[in-house]
């Protein structure tokens, strides 16, 4: 199976984005593993883009290791981190691919990349966090609600999945758009424990965006 669209690549290839980690990227990772022995701990950027996340995590000493399905992201993403001195782990491999052992990570962090899926994609890849994941490792996912600009535009090629709608300004190929209790459900089915979700509300150029941030345990 492939989940990549190239429309990725070609946003990649055409926009300077993505430089600085997110509040709760940064707030998760403090939360959870800035008292462990970081050099130790195995963190993945699960959809890297341009290599904020990476970054940050590479920056603040983690063992990194990132991927993104677009080789212009990763090129981008492995530059950054050399210009800054920094090394991490990099991929150019599709979402669906399970391309690291299981039992490997301590963490695995999704900050907008499986909600660019369809549904049984976007279950695959949750099921491939927790199979990658050591037992007592934990998942941040953060994925849009459906009080987001965009919901219900373009074309609905099944139930809360859109095609050709347009999120902050940019053209995204597919999105698919949660409420709350659907995503621990589906974290919940596939043995997640400790489900922790949150939401995070604000406007983008007039758009109104909703991200669902819920962190999770193996």
């Amino acid at each position: 199976m492939k989940s990549f669209h190239e429309g990725w690549e070609k946003i990649h290839a055409e926009n300077e984005w993505g430089k600085y980690p997110s509040e709760h990227v940064v707030r998760f990772v403090a939360r959870n593993y800035y008292k462990k022995d970081r050099k130790t701990v195995k963190i993945l950027d699960f959809g890297c883009g341009a290599g904020a996340h990476t970054w940050f995590l590479a920056r603040e000493g983690f063992d990194t290791y990132a991927f993104d399905g677009s080789k212009s992201a990763v090129e981008k993403a492995e530059k950054y981190l050399e210009n800054e001195g920094l090394k991490a782990d990099f991929k150019v491999m599709d979402a669906l691919e399970q391309g690291y052992d299981n039992n490997f990570f301590d963490c695995v962090i999704d900050n907008v990349t499986i909600y660019a899926n369809k549904l049984d994609a976007i279950k695959q890849m949750y099921q491939n966090i927790y199979n990658m994941l050591k037992d007592g490792g934990n998942i941040l996912t953060v994925v849009f609600s459906k009080n987001t600009q965009g919901y219900g535009e373009g074309e609905e090629i099944e139930k809360d999945t859109f095609i050709g709608v347009e999120l902050s300004k940019t053209m995204t190929p597919l999105a698919h758009y949660f409420d709350e209790s659907s995503l621990i459900d589906i974290l919940s089915e596939i043995g997640f424990k400790d489900i922790c979700s949150s939401m995070s509300r604000y406007t983008d150029r007039g758009n109104t965006v909703e991200h669902i941030i819920v962190s999770a345990q193996k």
